[in-house]
């Protein structure tokens, strides 16, 4: 039975009932019965808002997992697994941004960056889990693990201190190929800090690097078109993962 179903029952039936109940109690003490007539047993009314408690906090339990959402937080690569494709009937948001980045140690007119847009993308939106993939237009604008580093972790903690019961899936970087390769080093360099920032805070390290990888460091040449974004098939290797991740 759907929330809004279930409460409107629960909530009719005792409208209907509580007043009748209330009336019949109240005619049974004023009329005398006759001497022969078993009397009814008192309702107790307690029982039944106890009941009534009972039902609405279910329901509420209801209504609260039915609001519940994985989110998909990136750049353009996470833009492009699409909700409505690869994830049918589930509730998913995606909040991947075409050319975002981590948000620290940037120009003062540069208004991007996973770290200004968390209220948006993960603490309004009811989630309980964060796939989270950020850093490679970090890279491509030049800057440093070491500073990608200081920004992610300031990601993590904000989300950890603000909602501490929300699942981080920290993601690696995936690996790049053709006029993007010149960034493979720094992409394994920063995925190993990732995986030393997931256990740091507790979260899940998610190896999406190595199933898209191929013997030479690169992304696999049958998962994108251009060197740096995904096609259909490595979403749907990507997709494999989330799902066992969120045992769909």
């Amino acid at each position: 039975m759907s929330f809004s179903r279930f409460a409107a029952t629960s909530a009719l039936f005792l409208l209907m009932l509580a007043p009748r109940l209330a009336s019949a109690q109240t005619a049974s003490a004023e009329k005398p019965k006759p001497a022969e007539a078993k009397s009814a047993p008192p309702v107790d009314l307690g029982a039944l808002f106890r009941m009534h408690w009972t039902n609405r906090t279910n329901a509420f339990r209801m209504q609260n997992e039915q609001l519940q959402f994985a989110v998909l937080l990136g750049d353009s690569i996470t833009e492009g697994f699409e909700v409505a494709k690869y994830f049918p009937g589930r509730r998913v948001l995606n909040r991947g941004i075409g050319a975002d980045v981590i948000g620290n140690d940037l120009p003062t007119e540069d208004n991007r960056g996973v770290l200004k847009r968390l209220d948006e993308s993960v603490f309004n939106c009811s989630a309980t889990d964060v796939f989270l993939m950020i850093g490679i237009n970090d890279l491509g604008s030049g800057r440093s693990p070491e500073t990608m580093e200081q920004g992610y972790r300031e990601i993590l903690q904000r989300i950890k201190t603000e909602t501490p019961r929300v699942r981080v899936h920290v993601q690696s970087v995936l690996p790049t190929r053709d006029n993007y390769a010149k960034h493979n080093a720094n992409v394994v360099d920063f995925n190993g800090r990732l995986k030393n920032l997931a256990e740091e805070f507790g979260y899940d390290y998610l190896d999406i690097h190595a199933l898209m990888v191929d013997d030479k460091g690169e992304l696999k040449i049958d998962y994108t078109g251009d060197g740096l974004h995904l096609n259909e098939a490595a979403y749907k290797v990507w997709l494999a993962e989330v799902e066992r991740v969120l045992k769909w």
